[in-house]
């Protein structure tokens, strides 16, 4: 596992010297520094950087007899016992065979977290293939006669090949999602191949489709609640011992929190002897997970390694080189925990088996649970406000959206619920939502915002499930686009920022399946979040742990950004680099930071999120635009 790139011309007007690949291969060299690569008389590279020279059999081949290279980021498993599950073949040779018998549908025979890159000198053409669920990344920037990807965005940057410009689109996108939707990236032409797509590059011409979609299944929601749980147990156990199995020395990150702990405790069940399991927390103990993480750790005898992360003067460069290492700002700031997480574990081990994406699957966000109640509870006068045309009247309105008075509270509350409750999940949510936008856009970063409205996005992803639950369609948005486009994101950039393979069990397509048949009032029963999986793993884990409340990597970011590091946000945001790039009310912008920094601030005039995705905004400004 590593960093994959390449360069595809057609019709070459010059010859390509492969040190363009290695140069985009070496900015990656955090991902692994061992690289491979295969150069051809076409005008084509290719080429994966990777950590141990052990590995690179694993996710690089090139078969001169059959005209066909293959490099591959992650890993994979076939979706049956055929007979090309050979333990003795790496994953690229499986890929090769698989592509030479089945063509482009070789990929329905296969499972994991991959991205995946085949030259086919044959068809002249570049095969471009992004896991289902997103977990691993994949970039590409069509050129004119051809094409140039690879695993990060710096690595096409590198290449020399592309004139740098920012995607305005983009950028109003994160500030309203503090994430930067797919297909787009933050810089214009650069583009994601989306989730469980592929992508064709031939004879010039680009071409992308779906290769898998998630589809709840109605239809199989008709057994029991036994029936579940222990389908449930089954599904995850056979996902946790196959990765077991290819990774038999692998750790595991642990927050004492319920998706960690069923991690390892499947882990602890299969393995025969102790192994390294590692946690991130704060001084602060409100924010403090270790002495949970450490009750699991003694309750199965494992060696437990531990980080407390806390404030101190290099805070700033941590962020740049988060902001780096995303190729993009960023508003989740569980990334920083992560990050030291990582870098813990790699003292130790060099894979990690991860927590990530049953919330999103099975409802375990104080969201989800918050959308239903309301939907229970909500009295008749609060359900008539949830009209469009409501909505449209009442954001006519005069009034101060950056206020902080109660008459402006009031008024921002009832214009949120004129919002139906699938997309007030979303304005919740926004770092800088509607009203903010109002005072703190320039004009022309407004007309930008109208145009593409970032809530149509959301809009659009309902549609596709109209008829699903309430819950169904929150967690529909939530594996389409939160977790491919900001927590899987997360998980990977600060893994491999230190060269550690992540890999989630949760991601095992038979278990997503599993899960698109479960009924919704299994995955969230009264209070109960998460409700079939603890049920399913209550025999194997300790009731403090089942009922620990969930946390989320949470972090004191405010109280670092105000108590210790005020003189700092000023320095950023009010600097005139930041206030001349044209995005921003100067006026606005001064009065909303100090109103921040003095406490006086809500979600609605400029909290926490706000000015953390405003500052990563500005350093990804200075890392990649200024130079």
């Amino acid at each position: 596992m590593g960093g994959i790139a390449g360069i595809r011309y057609v019709g070459i007007s010059h010859q390509l010297d492969k040190q363009v690949l290695r140069r985009m291969l070496n900015m990656m060299k955090h991902r692994g520094s061992h690289l491979q690569i295969c150069s051809t008389d076409e005008g084509v590279h290719l080429g994966i950087s990777y950590c141990e020279p052990t590995s690179g059999h694993n996710c690089f081949i090139y078969n001169k007899l059959l005209q066909l290279c293959v490099v591959l980021d992650g890993g994979i498993f076939l979706k049956n016992n055929s007979a090309s599950n050979n333990n003795s073949l790496s994953d690229s040779q499986v890929i090769l065979n698989l592509y030479d018998k089945h063509g482009n549908n070789f990929v329905e025979h296969i499972d994991g977290s991959y991205a995946i890159a085949i030259w086919d000198k044959k068809e002249q053409k570049i095969v471009l293939i992004r896991d289902r669920m997103g977990y691993k990344p994949l970039f590409y920037l069509r050129l004119n006669n051809g094409i140039v990807f690879s695993s990060e965005v710096k690595a096409i940057l590198a290449s020399g090949l592309y004139e740098k410009s920012v995607n305005l689109r983009a950028l109003n996108y994160f500030l309203s999602s503090g994430y930067v939707p797919n297909p787009d990236t933050m810089f214009d032409s650069i583009k994601q191949v989306k989730p469980g797509h592929i992508l064709i590059c031939k004879d010039g011409n680009i071409v992308e489709k779906p290769y898998w979609k998630f589809v709840y299944r109605q239809d199989e929601q008709d057994k029991s609640e036994t029936y579940y749980k222990n389908k449930f147990l089954e599904i995850f156990e056979g996902s946790v011992s196959k990765r077991l199995k290819r990774h038999p020395d692998a750790g595991a990150f642990l927050s004492g929190g319920l998706d960690t702990s069923a991690v390892v405790s499947i882990m602890h069940k299969l393995k025969q002897s102790p192994f390294k399991v590692f946690s991130a927390g704060f001084e602060e103990d409100q924010y403090n997970e270790i002495p949970e993480a450490k009750m699991l750790a003694d309750h199965f005898g494992l060696e437990h390694h531990t980080i407390t992360v806390q404030f101190d003067n290099d805070f700033p460069s941590l962020l740049e080189k988060l902001v780096w290492y995303h190729d993009s700002p960023f508003a989740d700031t569980s990334a920083i925990p992560s990050y030291y997480a990582a870098k813990l574990a790699k003292e130790y081990v060099d894979v990690v088996l991860t927590g990530d994406f049953p919330d999103q699957l099975i409802g375990g966000s104080g969201h989800h649970a918050l959308a239903l109640s309301r939907e229970l509870n909500d009295p008749v006068w609060k359900r008539m406000f949830r009209n469009s045309k409501l909505n449209q009247l009442v954001a006519r309105l005069p009034w101060r959206a950056g206020g902080n008075t109660l008459l402006d509270k009031t008024k921002r509350y009832i214009y949120r619920e004129t919002f139906s409750l699938e997309e007030q999940r979303i304005v919740q949510n926004m770092p800088i939502p509607p009203l903010l936008k109002r005072c703190l856009y320039s004009p022309d970063m407004l007309e930008m915002n109208k145009e593409y409205d970032p809530l149509n996005i959301a809009k659009s992803i309902y549609q596709e499930v109209d008829d699903a639950s309430l819950l169904d369609k929150l967690l529909y948005f939530d594996i389409l686009s939160y977790a491919p486009d900001d927590l899987m994101v997360k998980v990977d950039r600060m893994t491999q920022a230190h060269g550690l393979t992540a890999i989630s069990p949760f991601h095992d397509l038979e278990f997503v399946e599993f899960m698109a048949t479960v009924p919704t009032h299994l995955k969230i029963k009264g209070n109960e979040r998460k409700y079939i999986m603890r049920e399913a793993l209550r025999p194997l884990l300790p009731e403090q742990t089942l009922n620990k409340k969930k946390q989320g990597f949470a972090m004191p970011i405010g109280e670092w950004l105000i108590n210790n590091l005020s003189d700092y946000v000023r320095d950023i945001l009010l600097d005139p680099r930041t206030l001349n790039r044209g995005y921003f009310n100067k006026k606005f912008m001064r009065k909303m930071v100090e109103n921040f920094l003095a406490g006086k601030a809500d979600y609605a005039s400029g909290s926490e999120a706000a000015i953390i995705s405003l500052i990563t905004l500005e350093l990804w400004h200075r890392i990649f635009i200024d130079g």
